[in-house]
């Protein structure tokens, strides 16, 4: 009397993933799905059902309610993220083992060409490749680092009984745990006020620190402002490939508001070690941009 998720793929690696990730998580974690049955050969495998309303679901249908769920999910989140470092054989990650230079690295050069060039945005290659090489090698230093889920957000958090469930982690690798947050507040269509942005940072670093005292404020605080720029443009890059190049209306719908997140993050200090890139996001989030990317898309 009861409904199951059947899961079905002959990517077996993906699906050993997924299963051995669920069972490791499990040690410090409940708010995630039950494997039933597995078959001989790992193509398929059975999981409990947490129904069908995401956190994203409750944000645009009752967002007061949904703030409660924010907070939830970032406990649950931190106690993942720093137990799961100890529990995780990291050498036998689905894709990437780590969020590290070689990861960012692809994620920005994914920004320049399904992005940037797309849109023929003018910009200095050499100046960027440079400024692209050495925020990367930054980011390798980042800390504190654990278990990174990678696509924390809202889509792949299930609400069961106003509870949050995580899934969709089988890419999860290890790294600066910031980025998940990071992934979950900035997620463009969710369009999370400032200040309940900073009320979710101040409640997870809080968090962390429960399992890491010795946290550093300014540490996580250079963390946070690395993870902002790199999640932020990876996410315009796959906007640029499934939107305007493959044509899906969600991701074209994203787009502006995408685009909108950069005004937030001009001043960063980082950027300033960076000019070319943050001539990019200066010229990103001018007017006659969007006008010049709506008419891209209409095209």
């Amino acid at each position: 009397n009861q409904s199951y998720i059947l899961a079905e793929s002959s990517n077996i690696e993906e699906n050993k993933i997924f299963i051995q990730f669920t069972s490791d998580l499990r040690k410090s974690i409940d708010n995630l799905p039950t494997i039933v049955a597995v078959s001989d050969d790992f193509t398929a495998y059975v999981q409990t059902d947490l129904g069908d309303v995401t956190l994203m679901d409750q944000i645009l249908n009752n967002f007061e309610h949904s703030k409660t769920l924010y907070f939830k999910t970032l406990e649950k989140l931190a106690l993942a993220q720093i137990e799961g470092k100890h529990v995780i054989n990291f050498n036998q990650t689905f894709s990437y083992p780590k969020l590290d230079k070689t990861l960012i690295l692809r994620d920005l050069f994914q920004f320049n060409f399904y992005f940037l060039d797309i849109l023929t945005i003018p910009y200095n290659a050499g100046k960027l490749i440079q400024d692209y090489d050495a925020f990367a090698e930054q980011f390798n230093q980042l800390s504190p680092q654990g278990f990174v889920f990678r696509d924390f957000q809202s889509r792949n958090i299930m609400i069961k009984e106003n509870q949050p469930y995580f899934i969709d982690y089988q890419g999860g690798l290890f790294g600066a745990v910031t980025y998940d947050l990071v992934s979950l507040i900035w997620q463009a269509k969710a369009n999370l006020s400032a200040e309940f942005k900073t009320e979710l940072i101040d409640f997870y670093y809080q968090e962390l620190k429960k399992y890491l005292p010795d946290l550093n404020e300014m540490a996580f605080q250079k963390a946070y402002e690395y993870c902002v720029v790199a999640r932020l443009l990876q996410v315009l890059g796959t906007y640029g490939l499934r939107g305007i190049i493959e044509r899906k209306k969600h991701f074209l719908e994203s787009i502006s508001f995408g685009l909108n997140n950069l005004n937030a993050i001009l001043d960063y200090p980082i950027l300033e070690h960076y000019p070319e890139l943050k001539h990019i996001i200066k010229t990103l989030v001018l007017p006659e941009t969007l006008e010049q990317i709506n008419q891209k898309i209409n095209d």
